[in-house]
């Protein structure tokens, strides 16, 4: 996979975290590691449809997921439930429809699914060996992105 069609969701990622939740994202060490931040890892997945098909996730450890939306409703929430699953499905959305319109000025035509969530006490591993992981750091913790596109048809 050409690592210039993961770049639009880094891009994305850092745009909405800094509008909607005021924080700054970086780019993280190549092996940045969830285990042992939380005891449990919020994993959203995202499928992608059109020029590019495949999957992106979105690993969080739970304990920036509850900080996200305490930061976005001004709740404090201790434990993953309906009202957050929904809220962090709804930052993944946004990031990924952003991202869509980055891969549209690269002449990708793409179009995103409905988000799941799974809470896991691993991180997920991606489902192919093409996948482009954007480790990335924020002042409430790490998250991982990880690009698994490819051309339609290939």
């Amino acid at each position: 996979m050409n690592p210039e069609i993961a770049n639009p969701f880094y891009v994305a990622t850092r745009e909405v975290f800094r509008l909607m939740l005021d924080l700054e994202v970086q780019r993280g060490a190549d092996q940045l590691k969830l285990d042992g931040l939380a005891n449990k890892k919020a994993c959203v997945s995202i499928g992608i449809i059109g020029d590019l098909e495949g999957t992106i996730q979105y690993n969080f450890p739970e304990s920036m997921t509850l900080e996200m939306v305490r930061i976005m409703s001004g709740m404090e929430m201790e434990v993953v439930d309906d009202f957050v699953a929904s809220a962090l499905n709804e930052i993944v959305n946004i990031i990924s429809g952003n991202a869509m319109t980055g891969l549209f000025e690269s002449d990708y035509t793409c179009d995103i699914l409905p988000p799941t969530l799974e809470l896991t006490e691993e991180m997920m591993e991606p489902h192919s060996n093409n996948v482009i992981s954007l480790p990335l750091e924020t002042i409430i913790g790490p998250l991982r992105v990880e690009v698994d596109l490819r051309k339609k048809g290939a």
